[in-house]
């Protein structure tokens, strides 16, 4: 093929290599919010930071969100203020993930911990989604 065809077909295909790359990838998931439930075993508050899981639109690739953080004391369920998880709509998030530190004795945060997975019984993210309760009890 003559270098002249060659460019020719290779620009010809790149709009619909742009839109079938396009049309894989999904919107954001808009507003949603995770309820967490502090039973800290040392019963300490913890302040949520970020949320983790696994979008099986990417690749089923683990996926880091920040979330605004929120302080929990212990005892209490709260919620998240409601966060845009890129690349989710209608996608189901498993294994969700809570990024917390806990405050320690002298008052400062601890490093960040991650919970153990959490699989909701209806994974498919949606706006206005809220998932949980995510009981949070060690710091392992």
């Amino acid at each position: 093929m003559k270098p002249s065809y060659l460019l020719t077909a290779m620009i010809s295909a790149l709009p619909l290599a742009t839109v079938a790359g396009s049309a894989a990838a999904a919107d954001a998931c808009k507003d949603v919010k995770f309820t967490v439930t502090n039973n800290h075993f040392e019963g300490r508050e913890i302040e949520i930071r970020k949320v983790k899981f696994t979008n099986p639109h990417n690749n089923g690739k683990e996926q880091t969100e920040d979330v605004k953080n929120k302080v929990c004391k212990h005892g209490d369920t709260c919620t998240t203020d409601g966060d845009n998880l890129s690349n989710a709509e209608k996608v189901d998030l498993n294994s969700i993930k809570v990024v917390f530190a806990y405050k320690e004795h002298d008052g400062q945060w601890s490093k960040e911990f991650v919970r153990q997975p959490f699989t909701p019984t209806y994974r498919k993210c949606t706006d206005n989604k809220k998932y949980g309760p995510i009981v949070v009890q060690d710091s392992n």
